[in-house]
């Protein structure tokens, strides 16, 4: 790949107590990014032998938080760091499976202007997919996922400006596609460019911080409805989540989601004054555009396992 080709891309990865997993990360990275183009921030990780990475490694920018402030905080200001055309985003557990096609995906940012954002195709899975070949196609889509994508600085800075850290590590991108949305920027589905997300769903479900990930999520989720969408509607949509949560889990057995629940509603009474001065309102035309978008696909499996969208 052209060298000249990454003079306008920053690579940006943030990390918490995952040293092994974002040393496999950079050595899979090497020949595909220049080390120079890539900022990492250590959000206060508690495992000293990171400094071992920041020396083996020394050519990427190391940014250490002093104490933990989270995924969100430290990807804000990850993003505000960057002086570059565009910026591409990857969790510290992922790496591409298909980097030939970043300079396709580069060539789509510059030959339309009306995209801010490109969601790449993801694969979760502790081992790699037996073929990167795709049927999807490049397609507008309402939203991305944090895992990988690629953004144009300038729309983050002038429109999206940071997400929400209150939100703790749900539901920031879809604050900002809605923002982008409301300010006429549209984003895309760019399944050329392949990422493998190295998690086990199977065990992620199973980990004790799972209740916790269903408090955050439907904060986030809730905050987003009484930000962005028409009064009525946003109180509808946070009783009918409710309703579901009950009638999938709680009449299911599941008595410790009363716990999170209750979280989670006292989340959303808590930062009230921070989501009110966040008032970016959909009328309703706007809001059944955006919805009739569909949304990127979060999951997807080789042909003969249909992908699975959110």
């Amino acid at each position: 790949m052209k060298s000249d080709f990454f003079k306008n891309i920053t690579l940006i990865i943030t990390t918490y107590n995952r040293k092994v997993a974002l040393c496999e990360t950079l050595n899979k990275l090497k020949g595909i990014i220049p080390f120079k183009q890539i900022i990492i921030c250590n959000d206060a990780s508690t495992d000293l032998s990171y400094y071992g990475l920041y020396k083996h490694f020394s050519e990427i920018r190391w940014i250490t938080n002093t104490s933990n402030e989270g995924l969100i905080s430290s990807r804000n200001r990850l993003m505000n760091l960057v002086k570059t055309e565009y910026i591409i985003s990857l969790d510290d557990d992922a790496h591409f499976l298909t980097p030939e096609a970043l300079l396709n995906a580069i060539n789509f940012m510059e030959e339309n202007d009306d995209c801010g954002v490109l969601a790449f195709r993801l694969f979760w899975g502790l081992n790699k997919p037996k073929t990167t070949i795709s049927r999807f196609k490049v397609k507008r889509v309402r939203n991305y996922v944090g895992c990988g994508h690629l953004y144009r600085t300038e729309v983050w800075k002038n429109v999206v400006v940071q997400y929400p850290d209150w939100y703790q590590f749900y539901g920031e991108e879809d604050y900002a596609s809605l923002k982008l949305f409301k300010a006429g920027w549209h984003i895309y589905y760019f399944p050329q460019v392949l990422i493998h997300h190295r998690v086990s769903l199977k065990k992620r479900k199973r980990q004790k911080e799972s209740q916790s990930r269903t408090r955050r999520s439907l904060h986030a989720a809730w905050s987003n409805y009484l930000i962005f969408y028409p009064r009525t509607i946003a109180y509808q949509r946070i009783l009918y989540s409710l309703k579901e949560q009950i009638r999938l889990k709680l009449l299911k057995g599941d008595l410790k989601l009363i716990k999170y629940l209750s979280l989670a509603i006292l989340d959303l009474i808590q930062f009230t004054p921070k989501r009110q001065r966040l008032n970016f309102r959909l009328d309703n035309d706007q809001l059944r555009n955006y919805l009739n978008l569909p949304q990127a696909p979060i999951y997807w499996k080789p042909k003969k396992v249909k992908s699975i969208d959110r």
